[in-house]
């Protein structure tokens, strides 16, 4: 009320009979204070969970997009890079090469893409979340070894995995 109360913090145990009590003590106040309201530290908390529990959703939504379009943009690329070098395959199975080879040759480039591609996106996206974490959300953000890992593992089975096709192509070709 103002002037006499600005706030009122509703406390339980957690438990879940806690929570009932908690929120019969809260309805309690609200009756008590006409137009006052009453908020228990188990709503804020539940809406807290929820709302991360969206963003988490989204985050993988988002990431699996993210890695559709790459992954189809790898296939394009390998897929015009056989239409283009269909002479110099040819030349290599004139030579001797044998189908294994052509397709050993592009899946290894997939997987010099894959590499360079996972520690490039790693980098681009760790320098901008420190600088930006630091300056807007005044939160330090502390680059984490491990996901350069995981950002070139993820990098290599995505660019293989959508290679894999065209390097068959390739290795196909008469």
């Amino acid at each position: 009320k103002r002037g006499v109360v600005n706030a009122i913090e509703v406390l339980g145990c957690g438990c879940s009979k806690g929570e009932k009590d908690l929120m019969v003590l809260a309805r309690n106040i609200e009756k008590i204070l006409p137009g006052a309201k009453v908020i228990t530290i188990a709503r804020i908390a539940r809406t807290q969970t929820k709302t991360i529990s969206i963003m988490r959703k989204f985050s993988r939504l988002l990431s699996a997009v993210v890695l559709l379009i790459g992954g189809m943009g790898i296939a394009n690329y390998m897929t015009a890079n056989v239409y283009e070098r269909r002479k110099e395959i040819g030349t290599l199975l004139a030579l001797g090469a044998t189908p294994k080879t052509i397709l050993s040759i592009f899946l290894q480039k997939a997987v010099l893409l894959g590499a360079i591609g996972g520690a490039t996106g790693y980098f681009i996206g760790m320098w901008p979340a420190v600088i930006l974490g630091r300056r807007v959300l005044n939160l330090e953000v502390f680059p984490q070894k491990i996901l350069i890992v995981w950002a070139i593992a993820i990098a290599l089975f995505i660019s293989v995995i959508f290679s894999a096709a065209p390097a068959r192509k390739a290795a196909g070709l008469d």
